[in-house]
């Protein structure tokens, strides 16, 4: 037996904002125009704005861990080199007593 649960709501807006290769995204509205959009002084925009910058900012963030894991994993060939110089020094120094 299965229960099913439908909701229905009400929207007065729902638009897509497409990017365009270009650089000027594309808004397309589904439900509503660009009125509805302006509701309340432009508070979608201003609830929005912060998101879209949020994504832009997840490629450079990924850059930098990109940038910050090869950084770790030169210090670690170079401390692994360091090690191991140590190890052949003191060998030699053991041997030549």
């Amino acid at each position: 037996m299965f229960l099913c649960l439908f909701l229905q709501y009400d929207m007065k807006l729902l638009a897509v904002d497409i990017p365009m290769a270009s650089g000027t995204d594309q808004r397309l509205f589904l439900i509503g125009d660009e009125e509805e959009y302006r509701v309340g002084g432009g508070l979608i925009s201003v609830l929005r704005d912060p998101v879209v910058k949020a994504m832009a900012a997840t490629k450079e963030f990924d850059n930098l861990d990109r940038i910050e894991e090869e950084e770790d994993a030169e210090r670690e060939l170079q401390e692994e080199a360091e090690r191991k110089h140590r190890e052949e020094i003191k060998k030699l120094e053991k041997e030549g007593l």
